[in-house]
Parts: C-alpha cells; sequence; structure tokens
C-alpha cells in the first residue's frame, strides 16, 4: 500500500500492518482482523488468490513477488495450499460485502485499476453501494460519530 483514505485505513487497518507489509495480499491471509472483516473469507480469499495468478504469471521472475509468494507459503497454511492450485480468474471486480463493527455486514462495490504494469501497482477501489441499507451509516461510522 503506498496510499489510502480515512476510510480504507478504518476497514482495512492498513495503519496495523509496517510499511514492509501493507500488501492487501499479504494482510488478507496473515491479519485475523481483516479475516473477520472480509464477510465470507473462504470464498473470497481462493478468488483474490486466483486473480493474483495472472500478476505473478505476468511478473517474470521479479524477485519482491517471488518472495511474497515464498513469505505468504511459510506463513499461511490456506495460501500454501491454495497457491498450488491452476485457477487464474479475470481482475477483481463486483460487490463484496464487509463485516464492519457496528454495522455488520455492508456491501461495497470493487475494482482494481492498474496504475503501473511494470512496477506491479494497482488502484483498489472500495465504494459502499448506494442500495446498501447500511450506506448512511457507513459514512457516519468512518466519520467516527458512530462507534462500534
Amino acid at each position: 500500500m503506498l496510499a489510502w483514505n480515512d476510510a480504507a485505513a478504518r476497514v482495512f487497518g492498513f495503519d496495523r500492518q509496517p510499511a514492509e507489509y501493507r500488501n492487501l495480499l499479504w494482510m488478507l491471509f496473515t491479519d485475523p482482523e481483516l479475516r473477520r472483516v472480509i464477510a465470507d473469507w473462504q470464498t473470497q480469499a481462493p478468488r483474490i488468490l486466483s486473480s493474483f495468478r495472472r500478476d505473478y504469471a505476468r511478473a517474470d521472475g521479479d524477485p519482491a513477488i517471488g518472495n511474497l509468494v515464498k513469505e505468504l507459503s511459510a506463513h499461511s497454511p490456506e495460501f500454501r495450499q491454495w497457491w498450488h492450485r491452476h485457477e487464474v480468474d479475470a481482475p477483481c471486480q463486483g460487490v463484496r460485502a464487509l463485516e464492519l463493527n457496528g454495522l455488520g455486514n455492508v456491501g461495497f462495490e470493487h475494482a482494481s485499476l492498474i496504475v503501473d504494469e511494470g512496477r506491479h501497482l494497482r488502484l483498489v477501489v472500495y465504494a459502499v453501494q448506494e442500495t446498501d441499507p447500511q450506506a448512511e451509516a457507513f459514512a457516519r461510522w468512518v466519520a467516527g460519530e458512530s462507534e462500534g
């Protein structure tokens, strides 16, 4: 993670990680709090990983990407097991439910956009669904007006 807004910090907890581990894939498999936040983690995590495989194949032996895979394999039994599958999904986009303290499940539209393919940089955007019954409550939650 190079940058994020206050809402992303509150939802994903990037500030809980040292800079060298502020990577959404790393956090997905090693941060118990993020596991709790991703509703249906057992289904979502393998999908996100299968999408990462596409980027891994394009990395052309980039040592940083290879080291990430080695470290995740050492730290996460799920990553280690699922990494050996061969599924490759399209870029992650669509709707994902997040379980937020005090709000319950909130639906977010999300998309991943390539910023710099050579450096493997993506912009990941999560926007609360306007039709989600918790959309207004989410805005207050992010602002700290409603604590969970």
